[in-house]
């Protein structure tokens, strides 16, 4: 296919995923009917692009690394979780039934006080409008305690956004007011008590409501600007209130509202986790849970150590978002049994897996030191050929257990590969993640995974995206050809200015040579990594042992020793010592 055709394709293919499904295939037949070559292609991927796809991603959750798509499954009743974010959903529904009851009284008396001190109509308005929505809110959530999540969220925003209103609209007034009787004294106690309570405001909402710090940022950045821009609006609307608020001399030295705002994000993003860890050590009680270690592109991993054996590990559970999601969690199932199947000593190792008695699914496997490859190269630069080669020959001998188990990894990346010391040994390679793993002895018609769409744009065989239902242990021949593309060169055989770009051209191109990006990479290497990277399966190498012996048969081989594995992480070491600032 030419440059102009495959931009083609992405043209009709981005056009048609925007319009309703029934839709898309009559779309494409009336814009590609003079070139059945270009719709064979954009059919072919309609065929395969469903909405958990990096493509179309839902707009609630950005797509992870790792894409995943797949028709629907049968859901599994015994996988349903109550988690932390249930907990979240409570504790947000109480707290916001207090917010707004108190916001309602002090409402209330404000009007109270309007017409006996001042025998003033001109507020009411706006103070029975946001006195029927705070009452309204708090009503809902007190009678309807299973509202969801976005629902108290919404009843969330139009509280504040109303007591926020009638607040503005009150400030501006008393400004204009004061104006108009050139009262600086009250001008200025206005314009300070407004700047005092939005700081407040701010305060109170980050320690008292639960977020993650995002989400509190996103919210309380803007709410922080909020009383400058009152400022600037009764300015705006009367010259002589910016007159009067220059007769303070003492003024506002620091933006308080925005240091309040800081100290409120950085309030949620302790609680938020400290609720997290708490969340965890709770469920998981044979296990000590130490710290939180990241996160990829389903499960959330722990440090803990279990509290009997005292051995370390390492615990991956679900994340939150995924409690719903009745497939991601047959995949975390799926992940845990097909690993727990192999045992090769360069396969992450599976210590104890299950549900606790709250139904929270979690595995236990090995604490791993060190870094994955994805971090190795990025950190220290790319990598010399033997060492290439030593961590590619263990990787080969992991996949040759599972390919013989009959699964295939299908996400085989430098992410998924870890750089480790075992036993004593410097480079010890560990293959992690089975989470999008196929297993061929499984009937298609009752495997979750057969028909997905799996992997990482940069890493996928060209039958991964056209085919997904015929892919062999072949596919991951591909993905080792490009992880030793991306070693040696910093860079993955195709990159694209889109997920949709990569894929395309994982089908349609051909890598350039890695000598093209660097000129010391043995020509035999070479040779075996550009034969990994044929686009047709027949033409790769056979399958992980046939791989294996040609990369032990690499002049390089066996040239990167143990001395040069333990040399190599003594100096990293001894360069993060030196970066460590000394008292």
């Amino acid at each position: 296919m030419t440059p102009t055709q495959y931009t083609r394709v992405k043209e009709v293919f981005s056009e048609a995923i925007k319009l309703p499904p029934r839709d898309r295939v009559a779309f494409a037949q009336q814009q590609c009917s003079e070139t059945p070559e270009i719709l064979t292609e954009v059919l072919s991927l309609l065929k395969h692009h469903f909405a958990g796809t990096v493509l179309e991603s839902p707009p609630s959750r950005p797509p992870p690394d790792t894409i995943i798509a797949e028709p629907s499954s049968p859901i599994d009743p015994n996988l349903v979780l109550k988690d932390v974010w249930e907990d979240n959903r409570q504790i947000l529904r109480r707290r916001l039934i207090a917010i707004a009851s108190v916001m309602a009284v002090l409402i209330a008396i404000s009007m109270v006080r309007l017409f006996t001190y001042h025998n003033a109509v001109w507020g009411y308005g706006g103070r029975i409008g946001t006195l029927a929505v705070t009452v309204g809110c708090a009503t809902i959530l007190v009678y309807k305690p299973r509202v969801t999540l976005l629902q108290i969220r919404g009843a969330e925003v139009m509280v504040m956004a109303s007591v926020g209103l009638l607040a503005i609209v009150i400030v501006v007034r008393l400004m204009l007011e004061s104006a108009a009787r050139q009262d600086a004294v009250t001008l200025i106690s206005v314009h300070n008590w407004n700047f005092f309570v939005w700081t407040l405001i701010i305060l109170v909402y980050g320690v008292f409501m639960p977020n993650t710090w995002r989400r509190a940022a996103t919210i309380l950045i803007p709410v922080a600007i909020i009383p400058g821009l009152v400022t600037l609006l009764a300015i705006r609307l009367d010259s002589r209130v910016g007159m009067l608020l220059g007769q303070d001399e003492f003024g506002m030295p620091l933006p308080v509202t925005l240091i309040a705002a800081g100290v409120s994000i950085y309030a949620a993003h302790l609680i938020h986790g400290a609720r997290l860890f708490a969340y965890t050590a709770q469920r998981l009680a044979q296990y000590k849970v130490k710290r939180f270690i990241g996160e990829g592109g389903m499960g959330q991993v722990f440090e803990a150590e279990h509290r009997m054996l005292k051995r370390p590990c390492a615990i991956k559970l679900i994340q939150p978002e995924y409690c719903a999601d009745d497939q991601a969690l047959q995949r975390f199932q799926c992940e845990v049994r097909a690993t727990a199947k192999l045992t090769h000593s360069h396969t992450i190792e599976i210590y104890d897996y299950g549900q606790t008695k709250d139904g929270v699914f979690f595995f236990a496997m090995e604490l791993l030191p060190g870094m994955n490859l994805r971090n190795l190269v990025d950190t220290t630069g790319t990598l010399p050929a033997p060492r290439a080669v030593h961590f590619l020959v263990q990787v080969c001998e992991a996949l040759c257990e599972a390919h013989s188990a009959g699964m295939i990894h299908r996400d085989v990346k430098p992410a998924n590969i870890f750089a480790s010391q075992r036993g004593g040994i410097d480079d010890f390679t560990k293959l992690l993640d089975f989470g999008v793993v196929r297993e061929l002895s499984l009937n298609p018609q009752h495997s979750v995974e057969s028909n997905m769409v799996a992997g990482t744009p940069g890493f996928m065989s060209p039958e991964q995206i056209a085919s997904p239902c015929d892919v062999d242990a072949r596919s991951d021949i591909y993905s080792v050809g490009a992880v030793a593309y991306f070693l040696l060169t910093g860079r993955p055989p195709f990159i694209g200015d889109s997920p949709l770009e990569t894929m395309m051209a994982q089908v349609n191109q051909t890598p350039d040579l890695p000598s093209t990006y660097r000129d010391d990479i043995p020509p035999d290497l070479q040779s075996v990594i550009m034969r990994c990277l044929a686009k047709e399966v027949e033409q790769r190498i056979a399958g992980a042992n046939c791989l294996l012996d040609e990369l032990k048969r690499c002049k390089c081989a066996d040239r990167w020793t143990q001395r040069d594995a333990t040399t190599w992480w003594r100096e990293q070491a001894m360069k993060a010592n030196a970066q460590v600032p000394t008292l």
